[in-house]
């Protein structure tokens, strides 16, 4: 029963969204990977440089992998510390209407800083990317997101939640290359008291495969 409620649930929800333009891809702009490609990418900037690919499982959903060179933790400007993560994205196509799209995602890892002694964590973010396609190349959107860590070492356990908010650019040079722009800035707050601002500002190279 359970799984006959999911398969007409997801049927449901298929049939309700818009179908995007044939083969357009976005990694910033609020629209998920076409089913079965495959999208590389790479981000730069603060507080990481990362390396992923992403591959389109259904109609709006993709998952992905991450790989992240660390360098600020929690995106605090003055906590510069080198580290790396790994991340398993997985994002959702809520709605979409002519040229606006709305889209969730979830992002859970692990992440390793080399303090002494080293500080490790698992982050769990969630957040809503509103989407909307300026012209047919060009996909400007504004992101809320609620990045979210328990680190586990060393002592004392702590819970790190950091609510930002960004606008983003994209832009297709062609069908398969993009480049982008993404931003979010916010509080980063303590579970032992006090905060800190955060910010993340990070060019973003894709190639469909």
């Amino acid at each position: 029963m359970a799984i006959a409620f999911e398969a007409t649930a997801q049927a449901r929800r298929t049939t309700d969204i818009t179908p995007a333009p044939s083969g357009r891809y976005s990694l910033l702009g609020g629209e998920t990977v076409p089913t079965g490609m495959n999208v590389v990418s790479g981000e730069f900037g603060w507080p990481s440089v990362s390396f992923g690919i992403t591959h389109g499982y259904r109609r709006d959903t993709d998952i992905g992998a991450r790989f992240d060179l660390l360098f600020g933790v929690e995106g605090v400007s003055n906590n510069s510390q080198f580290g790396i993560g790994f991340r398993a994205p997985l994002r959702m196509v809520a709605l979409r209407n002519d040229r606006i799209s709305v889209l969730l995602h979830f992002d859970p890892g692990i992440k390793l800083f080399t303090t002494s002694p080293a500080l490790f964590g698992f982050s769990f973010p969630v957040g809503a990317v509103i989407g909307y396609a300026a012209t047919r190349d060009v996909t400007v959107a504004f992101g809320i997101d609620l990045p979210m860590t328990l680190y586990v070492t060393p002592s004392p356990v702590r819970f790190v939640i950091s609510p930002m908010f960004g606008p983003a650019v994209e832009f297709h040079v062609d069908p398969r290359l993009a480049v982008g722009l993404n931003t979010r800035f916010g509080p980063v707050i303590y579970s032992t008291g006090g905060s800190d601002f955060g910010f993340v500002t990070q060019l973003m190279l894709a190639y469909r495969m």
